[in-house]
């Protein structure tokens, strides 16, 4: 049986795969700029494709709150996660230490909970703004129902879903 050769640093095999999905050639340059975390999702391929480099970064910042939003909302509020769980091995640590820049969440379960609402709510009346096709090229991207991004090409939805980002940050701005 031949044996399989195993890259040696495994950020490379990501970086150099998400190049080829950009439509990139595998380069040092293109590894290094493939390192943006929105482009380890299929949203931010779909976003960096179709815009300059300042209106990705903010659409993106766009997407990341209202996704993050989304996960909070369902851990807190329907105690379910939106993220496959897999087996956790439990380990004791030597030392138990906090970093300087870590800041408790100090707030009440009730606090959390009306927080965690209320920002829903809020987007969802950002989102309730859009068009209907808006509405549903952003959540069948969110939701992963289709892909944004085909062989370094956006589809229909995937303009769609950046069409509805651009709606969403003009709303967002003017009333956040």
């Amino acid at each position: 049986m031949a044996e399989i050769s195993q890259e040696r640093d495994p950020q490379r095999t990501v970086l150099s795969a998400r190049a080829r999905m950009m439509g990139q050639e595998d380069t040092v340059q293109n590894r290094q700029n493939m390192r943006r975390q929105a482009l380890g999702e299929a949203a931010g391929r779909a976003i960096y494709l179709a815009c300059d480099e300042e209106e990705a970064a903010n659409l993106w910042s766009i997407y990341a709150a209202f996704t993050a939003t989304e996960a909070r909302y369902a851990k807190v509020v329907l105690c379910k996660s939106l993220h496959a769980k897999g087996t956790r091995i439990e380990m004791m640590p030597e030392r138990f230490e906090t970093r300087e820049d870590d800041k408790p969440d100090l707030r009440s379960e009730d606090e959390r909970h009306r927080d965690a609402v209320n920002d829903w709510m809020r987007w969802r009346g950002y989102i309730g703004q859009l068009r209907s096709e808006q509405q549903y090229a952003l959540f069948a991207v969110v939701r992963g129902r289709v892909e944004p991004v085909v062989e370094a090409e956006l589809t229909r939805v995937g303009e769609r879903f950046v069409g509805a980002l651009r709606a969403l940050s003009v709303i967002v701005d003017t009333r956040g």
